[in-house]
Order: structure tokens, then C-alpha cells, then sequence
């Protein structure tokens, strides 16, 4: 349902982006944190490495928490046994890198290609038993197209996916 709000207020322009200062960093980990029950629930291993010299940025630190909780979330959701996160972050020319890669069910070309879409939502085999509506990942791609940002995902089907966003470091001060 919030992210049902949000998508609705970003198209209405409602939410106008307030940015301010933020280390990446420190968003990443309160996201984590904020999953903390579900990761102990379904003991979720998540490593990090943080890399970046350029993790402080102006960026909207409401809107990246819940880029970052739906990307980790979506990680956890389409995971089975002994689900594994892997975070790291570095700096690349002009251009922070986060990647979140799992080992979770991974996907095929033709799902990848779909999963930034509106209400898309895999339907085949245990997947469709998963809660969502099809918004989370839109969601993702519309906050970081407000921040000049990209999202790419690679994934194979049985081995797992990772997400890698990218921000310009010209949004650091």
C-alpha cells in the first residue's frame, strides 16, 4: 500500500524530492537495520563493503531508505535456504556503485526485462505466492531517474541477482 502512495504521489508530483546531504552509506545500513526481524527470521547473511570516497551526496535520505529496503526486501522475498547479501559500493569515474547481489532465485532475460515496469510481477511456480503488487522496483527506477541515477540488474535463473545502481558523484558537496 505505501508503495502504491508513493508511486501515485511522484507521478502527481506531489512529493517534490527533498534533498539534503546524505552519506549512502549510513542509508544503506538503516535500511538493513530496518529489515533486522525478517533478515533474523529467515537468517539472512549480509556482507559489506564499503569502498566509496564519494558516499555523501544530495540526495532525497526518505526516498533512497526506501529504494534501498525494496531492492533488500525483493533480495530476501525471492530467496530460499540460506539467503546471502552481498553490498559494496565504489566510486567508478564520475559515479558511485552500489551493487546488492543474492543468491536467490535469479531470474530470466525476459522477467529482467520487465521487473522495472508497473504491476509486473513474475507468476510462474511458488513465486506468485510472494506479497507485492508489481510497484516496489518501479518505484526504485523512478527516484533514482529523479536523481540522475540508473539501476541494472544482471541475474541468472537458479543462481541469483544483483542490482547495481548508479549515481553521479556531480549530486556530491
Amino acid at each position: 500500500v505505501e508503495n502504491v502512495l508513493r508511486i501515485s504521489q511522484l507521478e502527481r508530483k506531489e512529493n517534490i524530492l527533498k534533498k539534503s546531504l546524505c552519506d549512502i552509506h549510513d542509508i544503506i545500513e538503516k535500511a538493513i537495520s530496518h529489515l533486522g526481524l525478517l533478515l533474523k527470521e529467515r537468517n539472512v547473511n549480509v556482507s559489506m563493503n564499503f569502498s566509496s570516497n564519494s558516499s555523501k551526496l544530495q540526495l532525497s535520505k526518505e526516498n533512497f531508505f526506501n529504494v534501498f529496503v525494496n531492492i533488500l526486501e525483493n533480495a530476501i522475498k525471492y530467496s530460499d535456504q540460506n539467503p546471502e547479501i552481498n553490498i559494496k559500493t565504489y566510486d567508478l569515474k564520475d559515479f558511485i556503485i552500489i551493487k546488492i547481489n543474492d543468491n536467490g532465485m535469479g531470474m530470466n532475460t525476459n522477467v529482467k526485462d520487465k521487473i522495472f515496469q508497473k504491476f509486473y510481477r513474475e507468476t510462474k511456480g511458488d513465486v506468485h505466492n510472494v506479497k507485492g503488487h508489481g510497484l516496489g522496483l518501479s518505484y526504485v527506477k523512478k527516484i533514482l531517474d529523479l536523481h540522475n541515477g540508473t539501476i541494472y540488474v544482471d541475474s541468472e535463473l537458479g543462481v541469483g541477482s544483483t542490482f547495481t545502481v548508479s549515481l553521479p558523484i556531480k549530486n556530491k558537496i
